[in-house]
């Protein structure tokens, strides 16, 4: 087992997981498109809540943006990014096992189930997922404070552990506050058990120092109207019935984690004497676990965005078994990572079967019953594309990037209509295609990074939107038509569109789930 414990070997998870969707065309996702614009307008010198608005911090394009300096502001790049931000997650969570102490095979299993379950699930960045990277991040300067506060320069891992935490919370103030309170939790229990609470000072200082920095510059824009601490325009994303419903009603895995958990700990505080680094342990993933039902919640998109869990409870199981030996074998712990392997098998199986579907064509026979054909049209067809029909675009920000064909064919047609003309046009884009503004020579429009009524913008924006509409302003306006989603486009703009606009086009947009059509309005003398 002495050759196997290398610390290149607890890399190649990582690496492997994070690196392997570059070597394949990805499919357009949601909210991609404000990702691209953020880091965009970062990367052409925008200022946040100067130049556009965004209900949260603006630190999840930051990395993207820069990105977009190294290898150009094209879609595919953020997926170079998010490898980057997953390759940093992995060595962050490796980082927090080192300092507790945990043996080379409690690690690899443990990094094993992150990069299947988290990692090899995130190919294109999104603020719901970087949140919780900078929190591990966090976590990682913590423990590493923790594990030793007497340490040469011991202070500086603290106010990092700060800085990132406070970066998380201004990415977004869900997940960012939840992982303040986890850290505090840590803190605190360190600061009783080691009698010392002069860091404690230091550590509320820190984040009150950083707090001021992430808003005081902004204060002269207009910071305090985007930003949403539950003020007017804004509503709190808390509801107290909404969390208690969901986790009663769902959260099958993370409760039957907590009680795995809690039923190890105090099965091990009547035997053993817990040393202070197992109940630190205890309470991370503790909080961890209620952090994702709380999460689920409060950001609900994607669905899965809260699987940074089954990582930390199944690393806690793995360091208990330590404590019986288990690993004394090295048969065990190759079965455990074959089972493990197997278990999260859906996660690397698309890329196995995209290869395989090359090589073995299979189109299911219509006329033989089978669980492709026994129904004739699922309900889900109504919510869910069929990404298998889906192409890649000629068009150079959309390289690497497969969309519907309809949707490649309208983007042709947009960009041949626009640049035949004469003069720049101006243009509001209020679709998820917003890497058109780098194909075509119309500028940006100031205000709301993204257009979701209630989220994104309000009232005062639907104003400003329809008076310009009203009075023919724009010469293009894409607009998206999402029936099934409430206002993510608001529908009073679609009808003033078409009370003052003539439609000229429509085509499918690059929607996974919940299909949409983008329409493209002109005024009647451009086209």
């Amino acid at each position: 087992m002495k050759k196997l414990q290398n610390p290149a070997i607890e890399l190649l998870p990582i690496l492997g997981c994070a690196l392997l969707p570059l070597f394949f065309d990805l499919s357009y996702q949601i909210n991609l498109y404000m990702i691209w614009e953020g880091a965009y307008r970062i990367y052409m010198g925008e200022v946040p809540y100067r130049d556009f608005g965004i209900p949260m911090g603006f630190f999840s394009w930051i990395i993207p943006a820069l990105f977009f300096k190294m290898f150009g502001p094209t879609l595919f790049t953020l997926a170079k990014a998010q490898a980057f931000l997953n390759i940093i997650s992995g060595l962050s969570f490796r980082w927090i096992l080192l300092s507790l102490g945990a043996s080379f095979q409690t690690r690899f299993l443990s990094i094993l189930v992150f990069s299947l379950t988290f990692i090899l699930g995130l190919y294109w960045p999104q603020y719901n997922h970087t949140v919780i990277v900078f929190q591990f991040v966090a976590f990682g300067f913590l423990f590493h404070y923790l594990r030793d506060d007497q340490q040469k320069y011991g202070w500086l891992f603290l106010i990092a552990s700060c800085l990132f935490f406070t970066i998380s919370f201004f990415t977004k103030q869900d997940a960012g506050g939840l992982g303040i309170v986890i850290g505090s939790m840590l803190f605190l229990f360190h600061a009783y058990s080691q009698k010392e609470y002069k860091s404690i000072l230091m550590a509320a200082l820190s984040l009150i120092i950083l707090f001021a920095l992430a808003i005081v510059p902004f204060l002269k824009f207009d910071f305090s109207y985007w930003f949403n601490y539950g003020q007017a325009p804004h509503y709190t994303r808390i509801s107290i019935r909404d969390i208690i419903q969901i986790v009663m009603e769902e959260s099958r895995w993370e409760k039957l984690y907590l009680v795995i958990v809690l039923a190890i700990f105090f099965i091990r505080i009547q035997k053993d004497k817990i040393k202070k680094g197992e109940i630190l342990f205890t309470i991370l993933v503790l909080g961890i676990l209620i952090e994702a039902m709380i999460f689920q919640v409060t950001s609900y998109v994607p669905r899965d965005n809260n699987i940074f869990f089954h990582a930390f409870a199944c690393s806690y199981i793995f360091y208990q078994l330590e404590h019986i030996q288990a690993f004394a074998l090295r048969s065990t712990f190759l079965i455990l990572s074959i089972l493990v392997c197997i278990w999260w098998a859906e996660k690397y199986w698309k890329y196995i079967d995209r290869v395989i579907a090359k090589v073995i064509p299979h189109q299911p026979d219509k006329n033989v019953i089978s669980i492709n054909t026994y129904i004739l049209e699922p309900e889900a067809c109504r919510y869910y594309s069929d990404v298998s029909t889906w192409t890649e675009s000629r068009v150079p920000s959309f390289n690497h990037v497969r969309m519907p064909v309809s949707t490649v064919e309208g983007i042709d047609r947009f960009l041949n209509r626009t640049n035949q003309l004469k003069t720049k046009p101006l243009v509001l884009n209020m679709s998820e295609l917003t890497p058109l503004a780098l194909e075509t020579p119309f500028n940006l429009e100031k205000g709301p990074l993204w257009f979701h009524l209630g989220v994104g913008m309000f009232e005062r924006e639907l104003d400003f939107f329809n008076s310009r509409i009203e009075s023919n302003y724009y010469d293009v306006v894409l607009y998206e038509n999402i029936p099934l989603l409430n206002n993510f486009y608001p529908f009073p703009i679609r009808e003033k569109l078409m009370q003052h606009y003539k439609l000229i086009d429509s085509f499918e947009a690059p929607r996974i789930v919940y299909p949409g059509t983008i329409e493209v309005y002109s005024r009647k003398e451009v086209f």
